[in-house]
């Protein structure tokens, strides 16, 4: 939402530069007076503003941008959540948290082996179902599509964690 219209009054929504430069074309930030709305970003238009159609123009064309860039930045975002990733959910999210794995990005620099061989020396109950959802999540898969030698090669990458680790290695499955 880029604007407001309340009683009669348009109220534009603007950030950072474009919230100083309407403060300079004498624009009021908006008080709020109605409990539960955000509307600290929105800003009363002076009629200086109002009355120059090409100035108006050009305003209201950089709110909208600003608005469809912040949802870009909080889409982006929403994509280094964990738990927006194949396979896993805010369980996993919370769980991996509890290592010091907090986003995508980070998982990723852990890797899944060295991710599930944390939880097990922090004493978490996991079992071989959960790495197999670290893989594919990482492949972007569904973790019924990995193949016998995928897993085969990430439970030998594993063990060696394991064992690196001082834990008790993997039972290749049958």
């Amino acid at each position: 939402m880029f604007s407001i219209c309340k009683s009669g009054v348009f109220y534009l929504r603007a950030e950072n530069e474009l919230a100083i430069y309407l403060e300079s074309l004498g624009a009021v930030k908006w008080i709020n007076d109605s409990p539960g709305l955000a509307i600290s970003k929105y800003y009363r238009l002076p009629n200086s503003i109002m009355n120059d159609l090409q100035l108006y123009r050009k305003v209201v064309i950089a709110s909208i941008q600003q608005v469809k860039l912040q949802k870009l930045a909080d889409e982006l975002d929403k994509k280094q959540r964990i738990k927006e990733m194949a396979n896993l959910t805010i369980k996993h999210e919370r769980l991996l948290a509890k290592v010091e794995i907090h986003n995508v990005k980070e998982f990723l620099a852990v890797g899944p082996q060295n991710s599930y061989v944390r939880l097990k020396k922090a004493g978490f109950t996991v079992n071989i179902n959960i790495f197999w959802l670290f893989i594919a999540a990482l492949k972007n898969k569904h973790v019924s599509l990995l193949t016998k030698n995928e897993r085969k090669q990430a439970l030998s990458v594993l063990n060696i964690s394991l064992t690196n680790a001082g834990l008790k290695p993997v039972k290749e499955e049958s």
